[in-house]
Parts: structure tokens; sequence; C-alpha cells
């Protein structure tokens, strides 16, 4: 795997603790068009390595979509507007170049979302989260690591902005541009800790991992299971919900909303649960507004009556069933890794990911060879621990 070895640039020296904000950084480049994106592709497609971040409006739409993505090198900051085009080829095969370094902190959101709408692959991928995690850090968020290993101190401001608004206020940008810009300097400073340990090879693996396996964003779908507590309701509330919650679908996907800016999941539960005959009933339910009985509450009862008349059958749940062999078989390597993980100073989920965690689970290696194929992805983590594994599922 490429990778760019660590430098003492733009930002990062030992001992660094310049205290800056992102008043000081140059406005990054915004690519509107062709000719943008092409000249940016062409000026990354010379770099050994970029940082990427992306913006969603997840908490401002029916059906959330990338709204910026940021890709800034040792040089220069990009900020692509994605609403701009039709395609984005010109991304992809970098995105796909195995020579040149893709750096995200906790980009498993970003890397599902951008195969999601542009169906990208990715190869060659480093991650700061998984770098700090490595380290031990007891606090992985972008802003505290920034400030700790590059002096910088970063605003949150716009974290939960429209990033489907446009246009897009200056500030906006600046921050948009202040995700990606440090993540070069960020990934120099993890990697000169991590540098010629196993743990180093370990992020590397898990980056790819990373970069390999993420499943693209699914769309949002219609089901009464992702509201919180339908687990709990019996039969003839949980079919009342099904018809609720297919009209908060209606109404969010009408007013290109969340569903929860609608009504929430407690408000769908307590209607569901207290089925009501009458609309003043609405107004004792604490978790609906004065502004959304008012707003909402007529679509409510018409739905609870056409309930009555006609409850709809409830859609069945599809259960993944899991042998009491299996899930003793998790307990003991989800054990192992919390103690191995206390007595090395680090998170668990370093010592081994709860993916790997569940294929050894569910079929035990009948031996060494057997498990170092089910741990292929990671062949560093096999082999400092695939004997104590080997020996932990061997005693089941």
């Amino acid at each position: 795997m490429s990778a760019e070895q660590p430098a003492t640039g733009r930002g990062f020296l030992p001992g660094y603790n310049k205290i800056m904000s992102i008043d000081e950084l140059r406005a990054p480049t915004l690519v509107t068009d062709q000719e943008g994106l092409l000249a940016m592709a062409q000026h990354l497609s010379h770099e050994p390595a970029f940082g990427i971040d992306t913006e969603s409006n997840s908490l401002h739409a029916y059906q959330e979509r990338v709204c910026l993505i940021q890709i800034s090198s040792r040089t220069c900051d990009f900020v692509v507007d994605p609403f701009c085009f039709e395609s984005l080829d010109a991304l992809g095969s970098l995105f796909a170049d195995n020579q040149i370094q893709k750096v995200f902190h906790a980009g498993d959101y970003d890397l599902a979302c951008l195969k999601r709408d542009y169906g990208f692959s990715f190869l060659n991928l480093f991650d700061t989260m998984l770098a700090a995690s490595s380290l031990g850090e007891p606090n992985i968020g972008l802003a505290a690591l920034l400030e700790k290993y590059l002096g910088v101190f970063v605003d949150k401001k716009y974290q939960r902005a429209d990033w489907g608004a446009r246009p897009l206020k200056p500030e906006m940008l600046s921050y948009a541009q202040n995700d990606s810009h440090y993540l070069l300097d960020l990934r120099d400073a993890l990697s000169e800790q991590l540098r010629n340990t196993e743990w180093y090879r370990i992020v590397l693996e898990d980056s790819q991992t990373l970069a390999l396996n993420t499943p693209p964003q699914r769309n949002h779908e219609e089901s009464i299971w992702q509201v919180k507590g339908a687990n709990e309701l019996k039969p003839p509330a949980l079919s009342l919900l099904q018809a609720l919650n297919h009209m908060r679908e209606t109404l969010a996907e009408q007013a290109d909303k969340p569903p929860f800016k609608i009504l929430s999941d407690r408000a769908l539960i307590e209607i569901a649960q207290t089925q009501p005959h009458y609309f003043q009933e609405l107004t004792l339910l604490p978790s609906l507004s004065p502004g959304q009985t008012r707003r909402f509450g007529p679509e409510i009862m018409r739905t609870v009556e056409k309930w009555r008349k006609s409850p709809p059958s409830v859609e069945t749940r599809r259960w993944k069933r899991i042998s009491q062999a299996e899930l003793r078989r998790r307990d003991q390597l989800l054990e192992w890794r919390k103690e191995t993980g206390a007595l090395l100073g680090l998170p668990s989920n370093i010592v081994l990911p709860k993916e790997l965690v569940h294929t050894i689970a569910s079929v035990p290696p009948a031996d060494l060879e057997a498990l170092r194929e089910q741990m292929a992805s990671s062949p560093t983590r096999y082999s400092r621990f695939g004997q104590e594994i080997y020996e932990l599922i061997k005693r089941e």
C-alpha cells in the first residue's frame, strides 16, 4: 500500500502548539463546473495523498444526499458542490487509485454516502480515528485531536447546518474546508507515534477493510421496526403504529423533511397505545406539542378512524436465528477482547473488531489455518492474537 511519508509541513512540527482559527486559512476553491472539476482532478492526480470529508443533509431532508465534498492536498483546499454536476467520474478514478492515499476521519459514514450517491469505490485509505484509537486516545473526535496534536482550535458551529440549502454562506464554506484541511497533518502526527509498530500496520489493514467492506448507505425506507419502542407493543397497537408511521412518512416526503421533524417516535407510540376516539385526547399526550396537535391532529384522527374500520396486517420482522453455541462464542470473544484491551490500554474494538468477532463465532475455525483465512483482512492482528483466539475457541 502506497502512503506518503510523514512530513513536517503545513501546521505540524514537534512541539507545535499555536492556536489557529479557520479565519487564517486561505479561502477554498469552490468547484461548480466541469472545467474546475477537471483542473482539481489534474492537481490531485499528482499528489501522493489528500484528505476528504463530506457534508450531508440527513437532518433536513426526507432522503439525505451528499451536499458537499471537501478535498485537501498539501497546498490546495477544494469544496465540490455536487449539485452542479451530472457526473463526478473524475473523482471516482482518483478514489479508486491505489497509488494515492485517501485520508478520512471516521470515514465509514462518508464512504457509505459516497458509495450510495455515486457508486464510488475506494482503495488506499487511512482513517485518523482508527489511528487515534490505536494510540489509546480517550477522545477521538476530530476537534479534540486537532487541538491536542496540532494546536488547532476548530468551531463546530455548523455541524448540524442545512448543507442542502443554496446559496451557502461564506462562513459555512470555511467550516467545511476546515474538516479536510488538517487531515494530512493529523495523519502525519498520529503516524509518527505509531510508526514501526504493529498497530500502524493494523490501522492500515483496518482502513483498507473500511474502504472495501463499508456498504453503500441505504436509502430511506418505511418500516415500523425503525420506530423506537415498536418491539414493546401488543398486536393491536402495532397495527395502528403501522398506519400512523405510514401517515408520518407521507407527510415527511411531501414536506421534504426527516420523519422525526413531523412527529417523534415517542408520539407515534403514545398514539398507538391510547388509540384516541376524540381530538381532545391528543392534547393530553406529553409527546405532542400544541402546534403539532393543531397541524397534524385532524390527519392523525382520520388515520386512527380508518384503522378502526380496517386494521392493516403488520409487516413481518425478519429475525436471523443465532444458536446458543454461537452466542456463547460471541460472549467469550467479547470478554476476551475487553480484558485484552484493558491490559493494553486500548479500546476493545481495536483488539478485535466486532465484524471479526461475528465471523469467528458464527463458524468456529477447525484449525489455525482456518482462523488465518477468517482473519485474512488483518494478518498483523492474526499474528499477534491468532493463537490466543484459537485456544479460546477450541476450549468452547
